[in-house]
């Protein structure tokens, strides 16, 4: 009589049900190997592609600080005469508001904003700042000194330009290509002229506080404007009129013999 562990036969017995299992793991495997291989093959895998800020017909707001030999300058004068995707406007703020790929991402640079403000020249090597009211303009090259009465008087200045990606961050990114300095949504940029390695200063509070502010009203006119274009169209209704017919009594007439 066989234990209650089971006989001998049973327990030579093969598990065929895993090693049948296992068999049809390794198939697949291979089969969606040779498709993934034949989908790469042919061109037909689908890959994603992230879009960057700012996109094209998004608007958005950056703030913008220039500086030179240690003294913060007043902000740049708001110009009706400008075009493009990058608008000044008052208290340091900029628009951005691409419409084109050419204006979009990368391209959204302080030299693209320097391009289309009269005045204002930023390259590598030199900065020019139009004047502004009663301020002076001024006009700075690398390796010039800077002038009495200034923070910096005395010191050789250069051109550099700091980038923080947004009003909370606290370093910035500095960079002497305008080029790769992107205006984009909440980023702070400060432009200057001063010794190598002096930090520059972050856009101030006051900028800060107009470019939230900008983007708020943006916010709520772009709400307003997608009520206003939501209309309902009130159904008509339709009345038939009613048809009366009329049908005429017949008259029989009896004639006496």
């Amino acid at each position: 009589m066989a234990s209650t562990g089971g006989g001998r036969t049973y327990k030579k017995q093969r598990p065929t049900n895993f090693y049948a299992a296992v068999a049809v793991i390794v198939v697949l495997g291979m089969l969606s190997i040779v498709f993934a291989r034949h989908q790469y093959q042919s061109g037909s895998v689908t890959t994603t592609t992230a879009v960057a800020a700012p996109t094209v017909n998004s608007v958005t707001f950056a703030g913008l600080s220039i500086e030179a030999c240690g003294t913060v300058q007043p902000t740049l004068a708001v110009q009706s005469s400008q075009t493009g995707s990058l608008i000044v406007q008052d208290k340091g703020v900029v628009k951005v508001a691409p419409t084109t790929a050419s204006q979009a991402g990368s391209h959204s640079s302080v030299a693209l904003l320097a391009s289309s403000y009269k005045g204002l020249t930023v390259t590598s090597s030199s900065l020019a700042v139009p004047a502004n009211g009663s301020t002076a303009g001024l006009s700075y090259a690398n390796g010039a000194t800077c002038p009495v009465g200034t923070p910096d008087a005395g010191k050789k200045g250069v051109v550099t330009i700091a980038r923080w990606a947004n009003f909370a961050a606290k370093k910035p990114v500095v960079s002497t290509n305008p080029a790769s300095v992107k205006l984009s949504g909440n980023a702070l940029v400060t432009i200057s002229f001063a010794p190598k390695g002096a930090a520059a200063t972050k856009p101030s509070s006051t900028t800060v506080q107009a470019m939230i502010a900008a983007a708020q009203a943006q916010s709520a006119a772009a709400a307003a404007a997608a009520t206003s274009t939501t209309t309902t169209s009130p159904a008509t209704p339709t009345t038939s009129p009613a048809t009366t017919t009329t049908t005429p009594a017949k008259t029989t007439t009896t004639t006496k013999k």
